[in-house]
């Protein structure tokens, strides 16, 4: 493992579930470092929930084409 891998923090997908669990936690210092890296995945990847609903636009058109 090279140096700079060792400090990046594993990828935790931002699903509601692992909000909701850290707001149930209840530890304040958990629920910034989650919001920071929640800001962090929006301003790379952009709206996920946006970015999802073309996905399902694409999905039905595939599965129109199909029969």
């Amino acid at each position: 493992m090279s140096q700079s891998q060792s400090h990046n923090p594993p990828f935790v997908p931002l699903y509601g579930v692992t909000i909701h669990k850290c707001i149930a936690g209840g530890d304040l210092q958990k629920m910034k470092d989650l919001c920071a890296e929640a800001e962090k995945q929006v301003a790379t990847y952009g709206d996920v929930s946006a970015a999802l609903e073309v996905l399902k636009s694409e999905i039905a058109k595939a599965e129109a084409k199909r029969g």
